[in-house]
């Protein structure tokens, strides 16, 4: 079942107990194509990089079946986050504009810009962390193969495309 394909920013100085790629979702339920050729004008119109501000002094827990095509009855906590700008190299990117161009593409877009550090079909197996400070963490737009079942098995791969 799984999530079929998307494009994800990706972070990894989080440093949370994660069992998966640490992402913020920006579309998933996409075939592998289009989701590649979305992918491919994101980062020609905005670049590769992004800050994204995690609100890690709230973590928020998810209700299952976040998006318009999930059924997959899964549970998480995680949570929210904003676009901003820390490094005047990394280009600072409306959430809207992002939204706008995915409207063209077959795919459930990520209202809420969110990551999630945990999932669980149980929902009081899900243990939120709370921490001491809102971090900024800098992502890497990619294109993900999120069709397992296992979150532990969701993969980059953008460096497949041809």
């Amino acid at each position: 079942m799984g999530y079929k394909y998307g494009v994800w920013l990706v972070y990894n100085t989080l440093k949370m107990p994660m069992r998966h790629i640490g992402h913020f979702t920006i579309t998933c339920y996409m075939e592998k194509e289009e989701a590649k050729k979305l992918y491919s004008e994101l980062i020609h119109k905005f670049g590769k990089y992004h800050d994204i501000c995690v609100e890690s002094k709230k973590p928020i827990y998810f209700e299952q079946n976040m998006y318009e095509d999930d059924d997959n009855n899964i549970y998480s906590w995680g949570y929210n986050g904003d676009v901003t700008q820390q490094d005047e190299d990394i280009k600072t990117t409306s959430w809207l504009e992002i939204e706008e161009i995915t409207r063209k593409y077959n795919c459930n877009f990520s209202h809420r810009i969110h990551t999630s550090i945990d999932y669980s079909k149980d929902r009081k197996s899900l243990h939120a962390l709370e921490m001491l400070h809102n971090k900024v963490v800098t992502c890497s737009i990619e294109l993900v193969d999120i069709t397992s079942d296992n979150p532990s098995e969701w993969s980059i791969i953008s460096d497949d495309i041809e």
